[in-house]
């Protein structure tokens, strides 16, 4: 993974999670355009069950209903 700079904490917490046999819910938050989006699909090879990403620009009433539609799509 030498392919990020200044993410050791987020692999670090993406390898504890990746190694526990359990499901986790994992919530990567912060400015735009910081590589977010890229680090998580690389990393995780995007072998997800379930993926979201955020609305721009919405009120937190706006992404939380925009994420339960997502949620409800994917079951």
């Amino acid at each position: 993974m030498d392919d990020f700079v200044g993410r050791n904490r987020e692999l670090e917490t993406f390898e504890r999670c990746r190694a526990e046999s359990r499901s986790h819910f994992i919530a990567v938050y912060g400015r735009r355009r910081v590589g977010k989006t890229f680090l998580i699909r690389h990393y995780f090879k995007n072998q997800f069950s379930f993926y979201a990403t955020g609305l721009a620009n919405a009120d937190m009433k706006t992404q939380l209903t925009a994420f339960h539609t997502q949620l409800v799509q994917f079951s």
